[in-house]
């Protein structure tokens, strides 16, 4: 929790935890159900996450390895899994808090 009040993006996380996208956001759900944090919190986030990404429509992040890159893409350039099935950050965090807005 010290991590998400300071401040650290995923990306972050994931590295610093050695996790994948997929584990950080089982991670997420595991804090709200234990009543560490809220699904409002993690709205909040998501949504302060995509502000500060100009870019995000366009980039990727891969949920196997945490690879992120400004440009689009539909193979891990590092793993080589292909991503074309899997949410972006903004819209995994949305249906994981249930909040469709």
């Amino acid at each position: 929790m010290n991590d998400l009040k300071a401040g650290s993006s995923d990306s972050e996380l994931m590295h610093k935890y050695g996790i994948s996208f997929q584990g950080l956001q089982d991670l997420f759900s595991k804090l709200i159900e234990a009543k560490l944090a809220t699904k409002a919190y993690f709205e909040k986030r998501a949504l302060t996450q995509a502000s500060l990404r100009p870019n995000e429509e366009k980039g990727r992040t891969c949920p196997y390895c945490g690879f992120s890159s400004g440009n689009p893409f539909t193979r891990c350039p590092r793993c080589g899994q292909d991503v074309t099935e899997w949410l972006d950050t903004v819209e995994l965090t949305k249906i994981l808090t249930g909040s469709f807005e």
